[in-house]
């Protein structure tokens, strides 16, 4: 799969569900990257929008389904393989992107000439598919925001409407019973499996993905934007002031049972001092 599309700089926002990805998305959007159209709306589990292209979205479904699960690998294969028709559609929207960001260039001065503007895309699940996208486009650069275990499942918790509950049904109850499986493991392992995914495609391409603490945006931020611009060639500001998104929701403090039993497990440790140490090398 070695066709490129080569127009202006591509980029794309990964990561794990709930991890900061959309406040990551708002910022990178207001420096100047075309991040699609017909976004999907806000609804009470993000009030200030997820910035996510619908038919980017609906590509990624396809895919999962085709492979027989969903974003939460519900009964997923070990593999995950990518359709030819869907590979086909893949590159047909890579096509739509290239020209909607084209013309938008052609009409807002402010986002730059076509050879110099930068356009990509929102959605977690590009987490499970990193490599087909990194081959498909060699200007990619993928950015992953990572939050701690706890605050993510803590955040999942709160959900009742997610593939999660077919992992284990009335998992929440359940839990009080001192059973050993219970949905919190599925969100820890799903946590693990996406941020390990993560890391994985930055040792197999080097350069190519960068690592921010959802947590520390503000703070990070310009530093991200130096390293997209002096390492990619993504001409951004180096500041991007955003309104839309508040960094201090991804700041609540989780529950301390969860922050128990996330901080106990081996994995989960190394796999947090690996996204740190992969942050730092963004400079």
């Amino acid at each position: 799969m070695s066709s490129e599309i080569s127009f202006g700089a591509c980029v794309a926002i990964a990561g794990m569900h709930r991890s900061g990805t959309s406040l990551i998305a708002s910022m990178l959007g207001d420096a100047g990257v075309d991040l699609g159209r017909n976004f999907i709306p806000a609804n009470l589990h993000n009030q200030r929008g997820y910035f996510e292209d619908r038919r980017v979205v609906d590509l990624h479904d396809a895919i999962l389904a085709a492979n027989g699960t969903d974003w939460a690998l519900t009964d997923a294969p070990h593999t995950l393989s990518v359709p030819g028709d869907l590979c086909d559609r893949a590159r047909e929207l890579i096509c739509e992107r290239v020209n909607e960001a084209r013309r938008r260039s052609s009409i807002d001065p402010a986002m730059g000439t076509p050879e110099a503007s930068a356009w990509g895309w929102k959605d977690p699940r590009t987490t499970l598919f990193l490599e087909f996208w990194l081959e498909l486009l060699p200007s990619l650069t993928v950015v992953v925001p990572f939050r701690d275990a706890a605050g993510v499942v803590a955040s999942l918790r709160r959900r009742r409407d997610l593939p999660l509950q077919h992992h284990f049904r009335g998992a929440w109850p359940l839990r009080k019973l001192g059973l050993p499986m219970t949905r919190d493991d599925a969100a820890i392992r799903l946590w693990e499996t996406y941020n390990n995914r993560a890391l994985a495609c930055a040792t197999r391409f080097p350069g190519r993905v960068a690592f921010i603490d959802g947590a520390r945006a503000g703070e990070h931020m310009p530093r991200l934007l130096r390293w997209l611009r002096e390492s990619r060639g993504v001409l951004l500001p180096e500041h991007a002031a955003t309104t839309r998104t508040d960094p201090s929701l991804m700041n609540s403090r989780p529950p301390l049972d969860l922050m128990l039993r996330t901080r106990a497990r081996a994995s989960v440790a190394a796999t947090t001092r690996r996204l740190q140490a992969a942050s730092a090398e963004v400079a």
